[in-house]
């Protein structure tokens, strides 16, 4: 990356070697093992609707391999595979991004939620101020302004 690294960037160096410059747009991920000497990571984005970036993006790790003795009594080896120490980092900063990211979306989707909700009481009210009788209407608009006070508290 060219210019100047920001605070995302010191945050999450190892996404940022990896080319991962849009933090906030991560949903999730998954890890695999693809045979004895190889990692796929799978990083999933929540893109804009007809946005042209990828939905997904993959990326390979190799193992290291590693030869340890099998059993202490014998001469015999066994060739294992370690998993890449940079692979660690990037999940490691991969969880706590998803969580950061998690969050804020529940919390916008809450203010959404109660945006909507008052809109729709807002036209409840509207419906009832034209069709109801006079007599009815001043209960059902108290009943409404108190749930409507109840939505704006949360």
């Amino acid at each position: 990356m060219a210019g100047n690294p920001t605070d995302t960037d010191k945050q999450y160096p190892s996404l940022t070697e990896m080319g991962i410059v849009r933090f906030n747009e991560i949903s999730h991920y998954s890890l695999r093992q693809s045979g004895p000497d190889k990692d796929v990571l799978r990083i999933i984005y929540n893109r804009a609707k007809g946005s042209f970036l990828p939905h997904t993006r993959k990326y390979k790790f190799g193992r290291a391999p590693k030869t340890v003795v099998a059993d202490g009594g014998t001469a015999r080896m066994e060739h294992t595979y370690e998993i890449s120490p940079f692979l660690l980092k990037a999940v490691h900063e991969l969880d706590e991004l998803v969580k950061i990211n998690q969050h804020d979306s529940s919390a916008s989707s809450h203010e959404d939620l109660q945006t909507d909700l008052m809109n729709e009481m807002n036209e409840l009210k509207q419906l009832i101020n034209e069709s109801t009788s006079s007599d009815n209407k001043a209960a059902v608009l108290a009943k409404i302004d108190s749930v409507s006070k109840h939505i704006e508290a949360l």
